[in-house]
């Protein structure tokens, strides 16, 4: 899947659900302990409240059969009508609206119940999605749950919610890392037959093997706020691989750290050869970022559709690894997740989609990391393009502005140079040095938000 796969995706599979800002070392009052069922026979279903916010627990998987555990979504192989049901444990708050209302998305195929449920197994209502509409790929209905029937059940509100669950998370050190891409070299600026750029470096068409151009790139990173790059890696000896040797010497001497974004793999055998390269390879420089005491190792979603996530747990590293997609399947055996395009405003805003992702995760002591990018330009590459206006760099601050709400552990610019995408921040003929100026800025308040 290319990025701009993924830039599509994401309007897609946005779900519709407000979660809260919470505070970060008190208890909160009193609230609505409930559980809620999610039974489906369609090959895709998600559960999303519109109204009012929540804070999320965990879940638990009640049928043995495969599928995908997404964020308040299932996922299975097209018109697989297999039963399924997950439960998830929530708190509601005491000032909740009088009818909570909740979208139930499906496949076009089976069913899907909502069933509310109390912590003593009482059913306190239930709700039947069995829409099929023409030429409709989501058969949305809405429902709403009289909130009424939580403040008349006796015990519901006897739960205090605390912070307890959170503390699972190792204290972290707030950074801010750029997705780095080291493969320029004279002809593949050009790699359309024409520049195939929508802007222009204000360094010139240079290559990454220049050791002066590299070590000028992390003086700018280092300038705007900017912790490490997450460097683009395609492969043992390719044109990546030899340049970021360079690299890592270069934040070794500047104090500057670097982390690796795999990109590629052919099967589980040659992923397991790579990590064990990369590993023995890279691992040792001391500019190297670590999280829990171990090399950090993003996975690109790419990865994720050549091989299973089975096969991806099942390697034994040494690595941290970060892996791709805010979905419960994708927190499960890995130190945490993060996403490289961010969310597109839809059924629910960027700031919501943020907020819920990071609940997930902090509910199983995982880290969360966010992405912020000052727009999209690959007009210039693909037939099938992607364009997101910077609009003089608003899109940029309303994203930044969004994340810091949420305060994740790590944010993730989308890009320092990827040129071809048109997500750079690294300074242009076009517009200079305005986006590192506004990094420099929002890096700041993050970092002393965090302390």
């Amino acid at each position: 899947m290319t990025r701009n796969n993924i830039l599509c995706l994401a309007v897609c599979i946005i779900l519709s659900v407000q979660l809260p800002v919470h505070a970060n070392s008190k208890a909160y009052d009193s609230r609505y302990h409930i559980s809620f069922q999610v039974e489906t026979t369609s090959d895709w279903t998600d559960f999303n409240f519109t109204n009012s916010d929540f804070h999320y627990l965990g879940e638990t998987i009640l049928t043995s059969n495969l599928f995908s555990l997404g964020i308040f979504s299932i996922s299975k192989k097209p018109f697989d009508s297999t039963l399924t049901k997950v439960e998830y444990q929530i708190f509601f708050p005491l000032d909740l609206p009088g009818q909570i209302k909740f979208s139930v998305r499906k496949g076009r195929i089976g069913y899907t119940k909502i069933t509310f449920l109390t912590l003593k197994r009482e059913t306190l209502a239930y709700f039947i999605n069995k829409k099929q509409i023409p030429n409709d790929s989501f058969n949305q209905e809405d429902f709403f749950l009289n909130s009424k029937i939580l403040k008349d059940t006796k015990g519901m509100n006897e739960t205090t919610y605390t912070k307890s669950h959170y503390d699972l998370l190792p204290a972290t050190v707030p950074l801010i890392l750029a997705f780095y891409f080291p493969w320029y070299y004279e002809e593949n600026w050009h790699w359309t037959g024409k520049l195939s750029i929508a802007h222009r470096p204000r360094l010139g068409l240079y290559s990454s093997s220049d050791e002066r151009i590299l070590k000028t790139h992390i003086d700018l990173a280092k300038e705007a706020g900017i912790d490490g790059f997450i460097c683009s890696w395609w492969g043992i000896n390719s044109v990546t691989d030899q340049n970021l040797k360079k690299l890592a010497q270069l934040c070794d001497k500047n104090n500057f750290k670097f982390s690796i974004y795999l990109e590629d793999t052919k099967n589980p055998f040659d992923l397991r050869e790579q990590i064990q390269y990369l590993e023995s390879t890279f691992a040792q420089y001391k500019s190297f970022l670590y999280y829990k005491n171990k090399p950090v190792l993003f996975i690109f979603n790419r990865i994720l559709e050549k091989i299973s996530l089975d096969s991806l747990r099942s390697i034994k590293s040494g690595f941290s690894i970060i892996n791709y997609g805010y979905g419960v399947s994708n927190l499960q055996g890995f130190e945490g997740y993060h996403e490289f395009v961010p969310p597109v405003e839809g059924f629910r805003s960027v700031k919501q989609t943020y907020r819920l992702a990071k609940e997930v995760a902090y509910s199983k002591g995982k880290l969360f990391a966010a992405p912020v990018m000052p727009g999209f330009d690959d007009r210039f590459v693909n037939t099938k393009s992607t364009y997101i206006n910077r609009n003089k760099g608003k899109y940029y601050k309303n994203l930044w502005e969004a994340v810091l709400a949420i305060k994740p552990d790590w944010i993730l610019i989308n890009t320092f140079n990827e040129w071809f995408e048109g997500t750079e921040i690294e300074p242009s003929k076009e517009f200079g040095d305005f986006y590192l100026k506004l990094t420099k800025t929002y890096s700041q308040k993050f970092k002393s938000s965090k302390i």
